[in-house]
């Protein structure tokens, strides 16, 4: 008899194999990302910095310096802590706040996972991470400055760090997940992990179509791997030891291949990433998976969207490669929406927010003209392209302004150098 698999009454599966029949538990629900927390509350965003002395960047024609993820505020200039300051108590006043501006929560602002709200002498609230009040520092310009880094060795940049206080085995580390959108469990390659819904003792692995074939393949320990943290072994009846986390086994997914894959999202409902801190995504943004892209960003519809960046060679990879170069937030923040006015809306629609939005990780916002607020994702103002008729097309991809020397025709704007063009965004 052929390999045919059935559910009965969503309690159980059953399938029957060369004549004999097994039970196998049908996966329980998961909560969504497990409860991964958010990085960012709205209000505050994070920006890459970077650090130190130059290194090899995989995908670089040329050395590049180190970066790292830091807190900042709604306009992206770099957040720090103060070591003077006692949890929940901010004693950067006067003078010092001058210099050192806390960073401001709203008014309706709501502590949530490791963020707070504090309140200040003077009653103004202020966003704490994990107890240390936030601030910014006078003499930071743009998007990227750290100047204020290990000023009188008691202010400090605020970074991104999810693995602090977390028990990590060997061989698994947490970075960020481009397609996923977040800080996530990953292999030593760098690939990301998958949690299951099920029991995998019996070795047999239920897909939501029917028993699994090679595509998941579980994230087995060393002989002496001992549990650790949120991090268990399941002794499976096949022999493997296989980790777990937070009680539900691991696996890889056979179609993750580059770095910044998670292919596996949505490929099977009894499994989903192990993401431990999950980015800010405005109403209707969603990633579409794109191998050559490494992803895309897209409205509700499906509709690519597009920023327009400055013409520059910076040997980064080439902005069309898979891991190219993102742009730099400052230039686009320095574009702004000069990059496309009038009759140009009429082709490439701007992505305005709603009235209340506000930024967060890697969104902020710019005013339009006439009163409206537009989504910018890493300081560049996005947009769709009408020309784009289905999800995913990305008609609109390097299409070219090219400025002219001879005054004959002015195509565009002199603060632009060559010229502008039109890419992609990716996650």
């Amino acid at each position: 008899m052929g390999l045919k698999s059935a559910l009965i009454a969503g309690v159980a599966a059953v399938a029957i194999v060369a004549g004999g029949v097994y039970f196998i538990k049908q996966p329980k629900p998961m909560a969504p990302h497990l409860d991964a927390r958010l990085s960012t509350p709205l209000g505050v965003t994070f920006q890459k910095v970077k650090i130190g002395t130059v290194t090899m960047v995989p995908g670089a024609s040329s050395d590049q310096q180190e970066q790292v993820i830091v807190y900042a505020d709604g306009k992206g200039k770099t957040a720090y802590t103060y070591d003077k300051d006692t949890p929940g108590k901010s004693t950067c006043a006067a003078e010092c706040a001058t210099t050192w501006a806390p960073l401001a929560a709203s008014a309706d602002a709501k502590n949530v996972d490791e963020w707070s709200v504090i309140t200040r002498d003077d009653g103004a609230k202020q966003w704490a991470f994990e107890g240390k009040p936030l601030y910014t520092f006078a003499k930071d310009k743009v998007i990227g400055d750290n100047k204020g880094d290990n000023a009188d060795g008691v202010w400090h940049m605020a970074t991104m760090s999810p693995t602090d206080g977390m028990a990590l085995p060997y061989g698994i580390e947490v970075r960020e997940v481009a397609e996923a959108a977040g800080q996530v469990i990953v292999n030593a390659h760098g690939m990301p992990l998958y949690l299951y819904g099920g029991d995998v003792k019996s070795g047999k692995v239920q897909c939501a179509s029917g028993p699994c074939g090679m595509q998941w393949r579980p994230v087995t320990t060393g002989q002496l791997s001992n549990p650790m943290g949120d991090f268990t072994i399941v002794n499976r009846d096949d022999g493997i030891q296989q980790w777990a986390y937070k009680g539900n086994p691991l696996f890889t997914f056979s179609g993750d291949s580059d770095l910044g894959d998670a292919n596996g999202q949505g490929a099977d409902k009894n499994f989903q990433i192990a993401m431990v801190e999950r980015y800010f995504m405005p109403p209707g943004v969603k990633i579409l998976l794109n191998e050559r892209k490494g992803g895309l960003l897209a409205n509700a519809d499906g509709k690519t969207l597009y920023a327009r960046d400055r013409i520059s060679f910076n040997g980064t990879g080439g902005h069309s490669a898979r891991g190219g170069d993102r742009g730099n937030p400052m230039v686009g923040m320095t574009i702004g929406l000069s990059g496309c006015e009038g009759d140009c809306t009429k082709t490439w629609i701007p992505l305005i927010a709603a009235k209340d939005a506000q930024p967060s990780g890697y969104w902020m916002l710019m005013d339009r003209p006439d009163g409206t607020k537009q989504w910018a994702y890493q300081g560049y103002a996005v947009y769709n392209y009408t020309g784009d008729r289905k999800p995913g097309d990305t008609v609109g991809q390097d299409t070219y302004t090219l400025a002219v020397n001879d005054g004959a025709e002015k195509v565009a704007d002199a603060r632009h150098g060559m010229g502008l063009y039109w890419r992609t965004t990716s996650p």
